[in-house]
């Protein structure tokens, strides 16, 4: 293979799939002629060619619409060997990496993502055209293989999309073992000391964005009245709506807001379990980067928790509900040495997503597509 087009709206190490697309980006531009087209590319010290396309201003499905359009003009006035997508990105390419599947979300939750009665009727309408974006972009007659990267990703593909299961291979997302690892218990109790953790309580921590979609309303009343549990939220949202609910549940002063964090590895080590009720992820990197961390976690069985959670193990796959989480948050708070035991099996379940590993099996799709 001589060159690779890769498209995405965003390449950088913020987000999941901007990051996750970093990530494999570093360790494939050495071995191949790397042309990035993309509205923001941040890949220092990574040898590549930037195709700058502006998304413009305005709603981010107008923005999407645009981008895709211009950058797949670009893609074939480039002319390399392949054209690689994340998701509809491009309009058409070679190679798509699905890193959520719109039409599933739609139809198991209506693709809302909460608020009012005027917010949902816009949801619906923005989520209608992310689908026939997509349906268009898998249904490209030049399209030749589609990464998903869990199991969960590839069965949605081919029930809602009609992409054969022949054209799928799974690939997960990956976690960097050097970034994200455990630390020992004087270093954990140092960390929650800078940053104003209760050193002698249990801490749940949440992470992430879109809050509705990721389930902390739940992950709120799931603590809320648990002695010795706090909730330690990392990530932006409506904060106010969300400590309105902490009040109403009586977890007021168990919820810990810490905001956006350059460095969410050290909210990994200071915690004792990953408390994620997301409805629907594509395969999160918070889990994985919690399991790396040494991190027990606590989620629903959804694409990735599926493949990485072994129950009662590395964690548990927990029942929709607050109830059914507390459950799994008591059993932990309660049995410190389960919870060590389960926090050494999650980290040797971690193993197998590297990067490296994960990149290279990147390349060799992206070698027998081109063979």
């Amino acid at each position: 293979m001589n060159s690779l087009s890769f498209v995405a709206l965003e390449v950088h190490r913020r987000g999941g799939q901007e990051r996750a697309a970093a990530e494999v980006l570093t360790r494939l531009a050495p071995v191949l002629d790397l042309r990035v087209i993309a509205s923001v590319c941040e890949l220092p010290e990574v040898p590549h060619r930037f195709e700058r396309v502006a998304a413009g201003a305005g709603p981010t499905v107008l923005r999407t619409m645009r981008f895709a359009r211009a950058a797949s003009q670009r893609a074939a006035a480039l002319g390399s060997t392949l054209t690689q997508s994340i998701g509809a990105a491009a309009r058409e390419a070679d190679v798509i990496t699905a890193q959520f599947c719109q039409a599933a979300f739609t139809r198991r939750f209506g693709g809302l993502r909460g608020g009012g009665a005027l917010r949902r009727v816009w949801q619906r309408a923005v989520q209608a055209q992310f689908v026939a974006s997509e349906r268009r972009a898998y249904g490209a007659s030049r399209l030749r293989r589609v990464i998903a990267v869990s199991s969960g990703v590839g069965r949605e593909l081919q029930e809602e999309y009609g992409v054969p299961a022949s054209t799928v291979t799974v690939i997960p997302n990956g976690v960097d073992h050097a970034v994200f690892r455990p630390v020992d218990g004087t270093n954990k109790r140092l960390l929650r000391m800078q940053l104003g953790v209760p050193r002698d309580t249990m801490v749940a921590l949440f992470i992430g964005g879109d809050w509705e979609r990721k389930g902390l309303r739940d992950a709120i009343s799931a603590i809320a009245g648990l002695a010795d549990v706090i909730l330690v939220v990392v990530g932006a949202g409506d904060q106010e709506v969300m400590r309105q609910h902490a009040a109403k549940v009586g977890a007021a002063a168990q919820v810990h807001f810490a905001g956006m964090s350059r460095e969410p590895e050290r909210w990994y080590q200071s915690a004792d379990v990953l408390l994620f009720p997301s409805r629907y992820e594509a395969f999160s990197l918070v889990t994985l980067e919690a399991a790396a961390s040494g991190l027990p976690i606590i989620a629903h069985a959804i694409n990735g928790t599926e493949d990485l959670i072994t129950p009662g193990v590395n964690g548990f796959l927990s029942d929709y509900g607050p109830d059914a989480l507390r459950v799994h948050l008591t059993a932990l708070r309660d049995d410190a040495r389960r919870r060590r035991v389960m926090s050494d099996a999650a980290l040797e379940s971690s193993r197998r997503y590297a990067w490296d590993r994960i990149a290279a099996e990147h390349l060799a799709v992206l070698r027998e597509v081109c063979a």
